[in-house]
């Protein structure tokens, strides 16, 4: 992706050095503001040319051809001048055109064409000079912070070093030796004499006498050592003049070149704002910094080399820090396998006196009874014994009535008052089940989230759960007071009424929303070695089969972890398998144990759950690959004579 819109503004001015003195200019009288010329109007022949062009235009620019097209509206306004209309068109094209040429522009860089998109940015430039982001973008195209930069690009530090104008000393090449001793400033004046530099001392510099013994050095590394030695810096006046002080910090103060930048930080909070402006001040020793909350910038000033290592440091808010996008995948299989075979055998058996049975069931249906026989449905004859015959077999014949003892019935025994019957307890069945299922799930989630940063992703629904309610009840005096307020036309009080019932009390729950489904929480981490560290939270919830006291039961799978993985590769996060087999066998005493006859009802139910959790992560934008750093001055020691 681009990086943030950012623009610099860099000050640079040697203080107490020289002042800098604008002549006074002359009040010029404004020229008077000329009346627009008065087109002619066009002829026929050209009206009807430029009104032709004019639709050809607005055709090709629905198109989103907007070269063309402002290339109709500008053939049309050439030939009727006067229609502002054309004019207008023109515009509209103009800037379609550019923004096209930007797009594709800012497109070729993110590709890597750099050469095709600066070619497009100088197109747009030539067609609007004074648009600002053309301007903008062939800013941000100079710097180029990205990792395997081409040959030639410049970091933050070198575009700042331009675009401030520092004095740079022209010294003359070559090397030179000197074997000297007797005052510092003397060595000095020889020493940036013999590279072709004028020095100018300042005040605060003392008399001093060293010894300056080199051979064949070049013009840095004189300069250090002689500064080193002398306790001196110089401060650069033209391309062949320093000033030279005493090094102390108020002479740094007093004479260090400063540069002034202001970092635009878009979309950052102040708290943030505050930290960076602290690291500024702690770290790079600035003096003068100051946030600007509103505009989402920090005005520093300072030295120019602190300022390049700031621009170093914030490089990646600057310019657009890395971008990881994450692969995360979950499989899922869960298996279920039923199976049962055999015969359900009845487990019981009983006796029962059938005389008597068949006297309670016909008692209890003597309306029925009384019914059929008026009807002619039912005709008693015999005996009353031979009576009761008839009438249980009406009854059970019918359908009317239904006993167990009498459709389980094996067998009786006995006769008269004495007969008994014998039956089983329950029927029996056979069985030949066979219920199998497999569920196959894949969860697979992209997530792009930028370096260091916490992204959040949720797939599923917010399921409500009624943790507790209370109860209140509604004053009589509420209701009294609700005596003459009218809601549409109908009494408030009738409304509270119908809305309490009878109970007279209002029933408040309590709602908590439960994320059911997944929650994915990362935070990735780009490592030099092109590596990336993430530290993972993955939740998946689901409601359960059962409820506890109302409330339902989660079922929940957690993971939290910190992985390291390769570029390209992918690492295995958790794998879960999970296998359950039940057997049950259903059968009579005795005969479940006669070969043959085992399991005479056989169940067999396997479950089985595989889970698996991958991720591949891929670094889409790669951080800048400076190192902010600088050389920290061991102490040296100094002979004095």
């Amino acid at each position: 992706m681009p990086s943030p819109a950012h623009r610099r503004i860099i000050t640079t001015a040697a203080l107490a050095l020289c002042t800098l003195t604008l002549p006074a200019q002359e009040a010029t009288p404004e020229p008077q503001q000329q009346p627009a010329a008065i087109q002619p109007p066009a002829s026929p022949r050209n009206a009807r040319a430029a009104s032709n062009a004019y639709l050809t235009g607005a055709r090709q620019l629905a198109a989103n051809d907007a070269a063309a097209a402002q290339n109709s509206f500008a053939r049309a306004l050439s030939l009727d001048p006067g229609k502002t209309d054309y004019a207008l068109s023109l515009a509209v094209a103009k800037e379609h055109h550019v923004t096209a040429l930007i797009q594709s522009a800012a497109k070729a860089r993110l590709l890597g064409h750099t050469a095709e998109a600066d070619r497009l940015f100088a197109e747009a430039r030539e067609l609007d000079p004074d648009n600002l982001i053309v301007t903008q973008h062939l800013d941000q195209g100079s710097i180029n912070l990205a990792i395997g930069e081409e040959p030639g690009a410049t970091n933050a530090s070198d575009a700042i070093s331009r675009l401030a104008g520092p004095i740079r000393l022209a010294s003359t090449p070559g090397t030179h030796s000197f074997h000297r001793r007797g005052d510092a400033q003397e060595l000095i004046r020889e020493v940036y004499t013999a590279y072709g530099i004028r020095p100018t001392f300042d005040p605060s510099l003392t008399a001093r006498a060293i010894r300056f013994d080199l051979d064949d050095v070049d013009f840095p590394t004189a300069i250090r050592v002689l500064n080193q030695m002398a306790d001196v810096f110089a401060t650069p006046l033209d391309t062949h003049s320093v000033l030279i002080a005493r090094d102390t910090q108020e002479n740094h103060d007093r004479l260090t070149p400063q540069v002034e930048e202001t970092f635009y930080l878009p979309g950052l909070p102040t708290e943030q704002l505050t930290e960076l402006s602290n690291v500024a001040k702690n770290i790079y020793d600035l003096k003068q910094v100051a946030v600007q909350a509103s505009g989402s910038r920090i005005v520093m000033r300072g030295s120019e080399d602190a300022m390049k290592l700031v621009n170093a440091t914030f490089a990646d808010l600057l310019d657009g820090g890395a971008e990881v996008m994450l692969q995360i995948r979950l499989y899922e299989v869960d298996k279920s396998h039923i199976r049962r075979v055999g015969a359900d055998l009845p487990t019981s058996i009983g006796a029962f006196s059938i005389a008597a049975e068949a006297q309670s069931i016909v008692s209890a249906n003597q309306s029925i009874l009384q019914q059929a026989i008026a009807a002619g449905y039912l005709t008693l004859t015999g005996s009353p014994l031979h009576q009761l015959e008839q009438e249980l077999g009406f009854l059970l014949g019918s359908g009317l009535v239904s006993a167990s003892q009498v459709s389980n019935l094996i067998g009786y025994f006995g006769g008269g008052l004495t007969l008994a019957g014998v039956f089983l307890g329950s029927g029996a069945s056979f069985n030949a089940l066979l219920n199998s299922s497999e569920i196959h799930l894949l969860d697979e989630v992209q997530l792009r989230v930028a370096d260091n940063q916490l992204g959040t992703f949720r797939s599923g629904t917010r399921y409500p759960i009624t943790t507790s309610t209370y109860s209140s009840s509604v004053s009589s005096a509420l209701t009294s007071a609700l005596a003459g307020v009218k809601i549409n036309g109908t009494p408030a009080s009738a409304l509270l009424s119908q809305y309490l019932g009878s109970s007279n009390s209002l029933t408040v729950p309590q709602i908590q929303y439960e994320d059911l489904g997944l929650t994915l929480k990362a935070t990735p981490q780009a490592l030099k070695s092109g590596d990336v560290h993430v530290h993972l939270d993955l939740k998946v919830e689901a409601l359960g089969a059962g409820s506890l006291n109302g409330i339902p039961v989660l079922n929940q799978r957690t993971l939290t972890s910190d992985i390291t993985v390769p570029m390209g590769g992918t690492a295995l996060l958790a794998s879960e398998v999970s296998s359950m087999e039940q057997h049950s066998i259903e059968g009579l005493p005795g005969l479940s144990e006669i070969p043959g006859f085992q399991g005479t009802d056989k169940s067999v139910e396997k479950d089985s759950g595989e889970l698996l959790i991958t991720i591949t992560p891929a670094i889409v934008r790669r951080r800048s690959s400076i190192i902010a750093s600088r050389r920290l001055v061991a102490n040296v020691s100094v002979v004095e004579q």
